[in-house]
């Protein structure tokens, strides 16, 4: 095994090439030894830990996107919540102002009370056929009422006001005679119908 000052004695040609040369060259030299020195540490110690760095930096701005387009859904969601609420609160609202089957009567005898209360002479209070619609059911009546002006604006008034959804159409006025109108227009009522549910196969 070769020792130390074996080894030291023969770099001395080396060192004894390197004395004769001139100063400039000996810097130059060393400038070339510390670049090639500073570059194998540049390329095998950092370049791979900052090809490492750049790896997880990439990956980082991927999960925030991630991030920031699932925060973005989880926010349109509970907005699409609250508005689901909302409009089922509507509807709620809308479906209480419905009447039953079982109150079509007593409200139609409210419509007919509200006409004579308004001192109304009914020359018509016909109920028609239902008309059923995609959940609920329209239950118009004729009438032909015949009082003054002032007495048929307050009957609409008062029916339109019942607590539960009445309306007017189809009004046509005519033959004013001694102080009086004759009025002929459709009360429309609505009920809930309720969607059956189909019968089970045995």
């Amino acid at each position: 095994m070769m020792n130390k000052s074996s080894a030291f004695q023969s770099l001395d040609p080396l060192f004894k090439r390197v004395e004769e040369l001139d100063k400039i060259q000996r810097i130059a030299i060393c400038a070339i030894t510390c670049i090639v020195l500073i570059g194998s540490i540049f390329y095998f110690s950092i370049l791979p830990k900052y090809e490492v760095i750049k790896q997880q930096k990439q990956t980082l701005q991927s999960l925030g996107t991630q991030l920031e387009v699932a925060r973005k859904k989880a926010a349109r969601l509970a907005s699409l919540k609250r508005e689901w609420k909302m409009k089922e609160a509507e509807f709620r609202k809308v479906m209480r102002a419905l009447p039953e089957k079982k109150e079509i009567p007593s409200l139609l005898t409210s419509i007919s009370q509200s006409g004579q209360d308004t001192g109304l002479e009914f020359l018509l209070f016909q109920p028609q056929k239902e008309v059923n619609k995609e959940f609920y059911g329209e239950i118009p009546v004729s009438l032909h009422i015949k009082g003054n002006f002032h007495n048929t604006v307050m009957f609409m008034d008062k029916v339109t006001g019942l607590n539960r959804i009445v309306n007017i159409r189809d009004i046509k006025i005519s033959g004013y005679k001694e102080g009086k109108i004759s009025t002929k227009c459709t009360a429309v009522t609505y009920k809930f119908i309720e969607k059956k549910e189909p019968a089970k196969k045995k």
